[in-house]
């Protein structure tokens, strides 16, 4: 299943002293979700169905980006800086790019849209 949304490449973070971003042009000043992946993923694969679903229900305004375990591995210290412990990796980012926390809660698209609404207040229909 091919992935909808912004894919990232490696070149489309910038990391310091004060943490990892995406860059802004990328997130349209935005908040929104990253979703780091690997395609032999047995659980990756089954969430990117969601990920689709999440992509279209929150358009724009809340973007949803991805990032392919290859491009870690072109870049191991945007790997140590992501803190990429294992796959699907979920984190969120503000509204300036910065990854701000990491999402370990259920991976089913309910879950996930209360938790958008909650902390973003960016709140949709998810029933």
């Amino acid at each position: 299943m091919e992935l909808r949304g912004i894919k990232l490449g490696s070149n489309d973070f910038i990391s310091n002293s004060d943490g990892v971003y995406i860059n802004t042009n990328i997130t349209k000043k935005n908040p929104g979700m990253l979703f780091v992946y690997a395609n032999w993923c047995g659980h990756c694969v089954k969430f990117k169905s969601t990920f689709n679903e999440l992509q279209q229900q929150l358009g724009s305004d809340f973007p949803l980006v991805s990032l392919e375990d290859v491009e870690l591995k072109k870049n191991t210290k945007l790997s140590d800086s992501l803190n990429v412990q294992g796959f699907p990796t979920i984190k969120f980012f503000d509204q300036n790019g910065k990854i701000v926390s990491d999402y370990n809660k259920n991976r089913d698209k309910a879950t996930i849209l209360q938790h958008i609404c909650k902390v973003y207040h960016h709140c949709i229909n998810y029933h």
